[in-house]
């Protein structure tokens, strides 16, 4: 085995840590610079560099320290870019700074800067004209004083045959127990309707729901309620859906005279009852669990039976909170 004196040593390091050759192209360098007729081969090449503690490898070729100017072009990349990943943090920092650095320096400094990695949180998308909109209504609402006494809010909702939680509990280090869930879990379509005066019946149906249908839901089940409860008078909240605004079932409403309260696009966050479709797909995967139709309609159904006039009221009365979130952030969403 070739010995390598302390010249050449050097230049090995050299080689290696700022210009990447290969042991097999280190070699071949050595061997050009060298007057005497003893070879060094690739293998001896690289157990000695592996063989001297303070040889720069692969690792010790990145800084271990980032100064202020590292530090202040990764909190400003990072605020530009809240998806921006380590390694490509990496990779900017050597093309516009030449600055070599390991990705877990980058993320130790990353997080003494106060940034930290958490799920994105969505919510509804809202288009700028939209927003003026929203804003004019919940606006309305405090200046008119409205408690929605005389409301009904319906909407229709799509329940799946579900058996568990996002989330579970686990030890720490026992590996998280796999749930099966199939691919295309069976489905049923709901529509229902929730006021100060308790609930309406609801429809369990499945398939496509067209104006036709949809009026026919609202014939058996929101006529008898509105009968019911508000013989004084009343206003539907539903949803910009175009079945819900055609000319047909504009007529059928008029016919039939139902008050329609118009309110505006891109708002579920204005419709409590989608707090109340939340409740009952929780309900359905922790309580239920249910293997088949016949059993997930129940549990609708069982639900259902459950919602008092005072859950109700609770759930509507939130409207005001999230009005005022609403107007805090010019139109755009609650954040619920």
């Amino acid at each position: 085995m070739s010995r390598f004196s302390n010249d050449e040593m050097k230049r090995m390091k050299m080689l290696k840590r700022c210009d990447g050759k290969s042991y097999s192209a280190i070699s071949e360098i050595i061997n050009s610079e060298r007057r005497s007729n003893r070879h060094c081969t690739p293998r001896g090449v690289r157990a000695c560099l592996k063989r001297n503690a303070s040889v720069a490898t692969s690792r010790r070729m990145y800084k271990r320290k980032l100064g202020f100017a590292e530090r202040a072009f990764i909190d400003a990349e990072v605020n530009a870019d809240r998806e921006i990943s380590g390694r490509e943090l990496q990779k900017r920092l050597q093309e516009k700074l030449d600055v070599r650095v390991s990705i877990s320096v980058i993320n130790r400094e990353r997080r003494r800067m106060g940034w930290v990695q958490t799920s994105t949180r969505y919510c509804q998308m809202i288009r700028n004209e939209n927003k003026a909109k929203r804003l004019s209504f919940c606006t309305e609402i405090f200046v008119q004083r409205e408690n929605f006494d005389d409301c009904i809010f319906t909407d229709e909702c799509t329940v799946r045959c579900e058996r568990f939680l996002a989330k579970q509990f686990r030890r720490v280090g026992e590996p998280s127990l796999p749930k099966p869930k199939p691919k295309h879990p069976l489905s049923v379509h709901v529509w229902a309707g929730i006021s100060k005066h308790g609930t309406t019946d609801i429809a369990i149906f499945t398939g496509v729901m067209d104006s036709t249908g949809y009026q026919t839901i609202m014939r058996d089940y929101l006529l008898p309620f509105i009968t019911r409860a508000y013989p004084q008078g009343h206003r539907l909240v539903m949803d910009n859906d175009p079945k819900h605004r055609n000319k047909s079932t504009s007529e059928w409403m008029k016919s039939n005279k139902i008050n329609h309260w118009p309110t505006p696009p891109e708002s579920p966050d204005l419709n409590p009852i989608e707090r109340v479709w939340a409740a009952m797909k929780y309900h359905i995967r922790r309580r239920v669990k249910p293997t088949n139709k016949d059993e997930l309609t129940q549990g609708i159904r069982e639900f259902w039976s459950t919602v008092t006039p005072a859950m109700c009221t609770r759930y509507i009365d939130h409207i005001l909170k999230d009005a005022e979130l609403i107007v805090a952030n010019d139109g755009g969403p609650a954040g619920h």
